[in-house]
């Protein structure tokens, strides 16, 4: 209950505090228009001495007090103005006020200590009667660290009141709101329930409760402080009314929970009689099922009820085990099959290597040596590509496959570009995915280098990084290339084109995971530079 107690504490301070910010900021608001934003405004303010300017000012303040509240705004008379009437009778609207910190009112002093921010007090309005008010001072526009007169709201209570009394609490409970001068603002409550100062305990902490004795009763106190207006909140409700409620609660809890126990008691019984026996002796049935044997179902055990479904679902379940055992046999005989066809593909490759190792010699021994090394590299193309059916090679198999490959189209386009490479031979026995450098030196071609009539470059390297292998295409192409879009394309955004080097990323991510992948940048002096990251994985024996 303290905890509940102290959780509607601060939600009704926090409620209290969005009205004072309310109230705040509309203060803000009128300085701001008056004073900071328009020089005429500003000029106006501060040189009212005609009996017109006065009420001109005072209709202004009274539009501003239309939710309740009244504003009054004392002018500091620096230069003298003489009205036509006394203005110290009036008790809202404009005023003059004497500039001797002497002969001002002490919450005038509190607000020129605050230096423009606002605060809450208690002063004495029409009659005698205490209000809630909130003043702050207001600054010279021209020289901050001057006060020209301050701002007073008063009549808050009438904003507050309704914050504080929507919470319902107990009878002969009451809640208290403070300021950081410990002056009691607002009550709510008894009036015979007093609390004339702020408790010790809650003034060492920001927000939580206790229990007290207090003349021969005890008493729940919740307290939490805001900071941002410098107010305490205060509830005090007698522990009786807690306790009272709590114990009726209790009693009703204990006999909800009577009848709860007879209703799990009868269930339980129901439960033995209706789903435990039948469901023994469905397990004593599969224990004695063979696959092949027909079983002698009881009749009585198929039901209409999800026992009888359960039954029926059993019995389909031995006869898909027994067609299964059939259909093994078959499965087997077809996997021969596959065999025998895999073995068959197998020599198709094999034919086509052999056929291209003739062309290759018949072009030797014609004295055709470039044709004959067109017809070796494409070989090792082949060879490498197909890996017999493998997915992982080693970086050795990899950096040969795009090595004949780079060959091949240096060949077609003679005199157009040059490759470099940079090779850790140290990583050679490494593994990685085959055939994923290819694509990228394949874009670095025909985007980038085959029209640069010689000036074409492309460097391929791998090297250690990090304890990771880093693979790189670069190209120094002039065509400008949309970074944005490639990115969408690696990372299959975009599907529309880019399947070679989408494919080399998805299928980085599909052996290592999601760390290792491709990804492009720009390369200085122009081109773009592609990187592959790959873990430091070695071949298996």
């Amino acid at each position: 209950m303290g905890r509940t107690t102290l959780q509607l504490v601060k939600q009704n301070h926090v409620t209290i505090e969005k009205t004072l910010s309310a109230v705040n900021d509309r203060t803000v608001t009128l300085l701001d228009n008056y004073f900071f934003s328009d020089s005429k405004q500003y000029g106006f303010w501060t040189n009212i001495e005609t009996l017109g300017q006065i009420r001109e000012a005072d209709a202004i303040l009274e539009r501003w007090s239309s939710d309740g509240t009244e504003y009054t705004l004392y002018m500091m008379n620096t230069a003298g103005k003489s009205t036509p009437f006394d203005l110290s009778y009036k008790t809202k609207g404009f005023k003059y006020f004497n500039k001797e910190i002497a002969e001002q009112p002490e919450w005038a002093e509190r607000s020129l200590r605050e230096g423009g921010g606002g605060t809450l007090h208690l002063l004495q309005a029409e009659g005698g009667a205490a209000t809630v008010s909130f003043m702050r001072s207001i600054l010279n526009p021209e020289k901050y660290d001057e006060s020209i007169g301050f701002l007073v709201v008063s009549k808050l209570e009438v904003l507050l009141n309704r914050d504080i009394v929507s919470v319902q609490l107990p009878d002969r409970a009451g809640i208290y709101l403070f300021n950081d001068q410990d002056e009691l603002l607002m009550k709510a409550g008894p009036q015979n329930l007093q609390l004339a100062s702020m408790p010790k305990e809650a003034q060492s902490q920001v927000d939580g409760y206790y229990f007290a004795s207090e003349g021969g009763k005890k008493w729940l106190y919740a307290y939490s402080k805001r900071s941002a207006f410098n107010t305490r909140l205060i509830y005090k409700i007698p522990f009786e009314s807690i306790t009272g409620n709590q114990t009726v609660f209790q009693w009703m809890i204990m006999g909800i929970s009577a009848i709860y126990l007879a209703f799990v008691l009868v269930f339980v019984l129901y439960l033995l009689r209706i789903i435990v026996k039948p469901l023994v002796r469905l397990v004593s049935i599969t224990k004695i099922y063979e696959p092949g044997k027909k079983l002698d179902m009881d009749g009585k055990l198929l039901r209409s009820d999800e026992f009888g479904i359960l039954y029926g679902a059993f019995l389909k379940m031995t006869t898909r085990l027994d067609n299964s055992i059939d259909e093994n046999y078959v499965m087997k005989i077809k996997q021969k099959e596959n065999e025998l066809a895999t073995l068959h593909s197998q020599i198709t490759p094999h034919l086509l290597y052999n056929t291209l190792d003739s062309i290759y010699w018949y072009a030797l021994d014609s004295g055709n040596t470039g044709v004959g090394d067109m017809v070796k590299d494409l070989s090792k193309l082949l060879r490498i590509g197909l890996s017999k059916g493998k997915s992982i090679i080693t970086i050795a198999e990899e950096m040969e496959h795009v090595q004949a490959y780079s060959r091949l189209q240096m060949k077609r386009y003679p005199d157009t570009f040059e490759v470099y490479w940079d090779i850790d031979d140290s990583l050679k026995a490494y593994m990685t995915p085959k055939v994923i450098l290819q694509p990228l030196v394949e874009n670095a071609i025909f985007h980038s280098v085959s029209s640069m009539d010689g000036e074409g470059e492309i460097w391929i390297r791998v090297h250690r990084a990090d304890n990771e292998i880093r693979m790189t295409v670069e190209d120094n192409g002039f065509l400008p290339v949309d970074m944005d879009r490639l990115e969408q394309i690696v990372n299959g955004i975009a599907t529309d084109k880019g399947y070679g080097i989408r494919n080399v990323n998805q299928r980085i991510q599909l052996h290592f995971g999601e760390a290792y992948s491709l990804r492009y940048e720009r390369r200085e002096g122009g081109g773009i530079r592609a990187i592959i990251n790959l873990p430091l994985q070695e071949q298996s024996v």
